[in-house]
């Protein structure tokens, strides 16, 4: 543990920048690529402190990725036999 206080005190007085409209973007974009879906991307946004009007959400939505209706395969399909058939 830390008997002098002296740094900490000293680092809660240092000025805060606002958080840019930039930085507020780049975080309202990479949220929008980790969500699974509309709602899950509102929540998320909003959780955050981030905008969740109408506006914003359209712009993100093409960001959220597809998950699609076909399962992924990381393997390739069986290919047919070529060997000659019992007869």
């Amino acid at each position: 543990m830390f008997t002098d206080w002296s740094e900490a005190l000293e680092a809660e007085s240092l000025p805060l920048d606002p958080t840019s409209a930039r930085q507020l973007a780049a975080a309202a974009r990479l949220t929008a690529r980790s969500s699974h879906d509309k709602h899950d991307m509102t929540l998320l946004l909003d959780v955050l402190g981030l905008p969740t009007d109408p506006d914003t959400l359209t712009a993100l939505l093409p960001l959220i990725p597809e998950t699609g209706d076909k399962p992924v395969t990381t393997t390739p399909p069986p290919r047919p036999s070529t060997s000659p058939s019992s007869r």
